[in-house]
């Protein structure tokens, strides 16, 4: 039941949607002049870029985030390894301390 509320959620969404990007140049297009058509054409191409550059900025920034945390764990490995071998084969009355 709950699948059938969300399909027919989407697809009511998805017809008025459609419905809207039909009909609202047309109405657009009756009552705007030249110039108007002009700006909201600037305007619907700017958001357009703005939505794009967000969409790299995330993305790129996602990438960072990844190469900065296998640096930090490459860095932690380096480390543990080091300190593993400054303890190997310290003993005291013939225990191993550094297990």
């Amino acid at each position: 039941m709950k699948k059938l509320f969300a399909k027919v959620a989407l697809s009511t969404a998805a017809v008025i949607t459609g419905l809207a990007a039909t009909v609202l140049p047309f109405h657009l297009f009756n009552n705007l002049t030249n110039m108007q058509i002009c700006l909201l054409l600037f305007a619907e191409i700017l958001v357009y870029f703005l939505i794009a550059s967000a969409f790299f900025l995330a993305k790129d920034a996602r990438a960072v985030k990844e190469e900065k945390c296998a640096e930090y764990k490459k860095r932690h490995e380096k480390r543990v390894e080091k300190r593993k071998k400054e303890l190997e084969g310290i003993r005291v009355n013939n225990y191993d301390i550094a297990a």
